[in-house]
């Protein structure tokens, strides 16, 4: 098995690409990873980098070591955003554009959550496709608590995955669920121990990779334009998908593998 490390560290996000899966990796451990405006705005670099890259089949978002996957955005950068219109502006841009990238890109995309996934770091996991889950791990919105607003389009991705009414208990209690709470809330895929985690992520993510990377593309598209039935454009990029499928090299060499009962090798053509 062979292994690419580009070992490229953008302020306190590191990023490296391993068969097929490209890693971000958000690493602010004396603040339990909270997100920076630097860290946002070089993740949402990682997500557009990664999506252009050929050689990545998935992506997976992740904390540095086990006690955080993301506690929020850094509180240390409170004071200085709401100093001037300025600040505020670039922070809410900047935020702004790692969901943007996370609903646009095409690649799919794990969140592996272990310990605290608050504010902005549940919203980014929400924004992930699949989100597998360490026992012992936390969520929780507490804009009620700070006196924010929470942006309109991070509420319809909430009440997409939860429904309207577990939304609102999150969103106006602002407690912290659990690992059991946010599974039977929908808002995890699975909990997994943490020390089986890492491998339940890495296995899932190479299952992806070794599948028709125009198919995936194509479910993705499918399942966007699902969840949003009145745009027109997700359903016509979701049909063009799978008439790209049906004209491809691909769809040829999954039936001849499956013919000669051997494992396919997909080129994404």
């Amino acid at each position: 098995m062979t292994s690419t490390d580009n070992a490229v560290r953008r302020g306190t996000v590191h990023t490296r690409v391993a068969d097929g899966i490209g890693w971000i990796v958000f690493d602010n451990p004396s603040r339990r990873n909270a997100l920076s405006v630097d860290m946002m705005d070089a993740i949402a670099t990682a997500l557009g980098a990664f999506d252009d890259d050929p050689t990545v089949a998935v992506v997976v978002l992740r904390g540095a070591g086990m006690e955080a996957f993301a506690a929020g955005a850094d509180i240390s950068e409170f004071a200085e955003q709401q100093a001037s219109h300025e600040a505020q502006r670039r922070f809410d841009e900047t935020a702004g554009a790692v969901f943007e990238r996370l609903r646009e890109m095409q690649t799919p995309s794990i969140a592996m959550i272990s310990g605290y996934c608050l504010g902005g770091g549940l919203a980014i996991a929400l924004g992930a496709d699949i989100r597998i889950a360490a026992r012992g791990s936390s969520y929780a919105i507490p804009a009620a608590r700070l006196g924010i607003g929470y942006p309109l389009a991070n509420t319809e991705a909430l009440v997409q995955i939860v429904g309207p009414a577990q939304a609102a208990e999150i969103l106006f209690s602002a407690r912290r669920l659990d690992s059991a709470e946010a599974l039977s809330a929908g808002l995890v895929n699975r909990v997994v121990s943490p020390a089986d985690l890492e491998h339940a992520v890495t296995e899932l993510a190479g299952s992806i990779a070794a599948n028709a990377p125009l198919t995936i593309r194509s479910a993705k598209a499918s399942i966007r334009a699902s969840r949003h039935p009145g745009e027109a454009h997700l359903k016509d990029r979701a049909e063009q998908g799978i008439q790209t499928c049906k004209r491809s090299d691909d769809i040829r060499e999954g039936q001849r593998a499956f013919m000669e009962k051997r494992a396919p090798q997909f080129t994404g053509k």
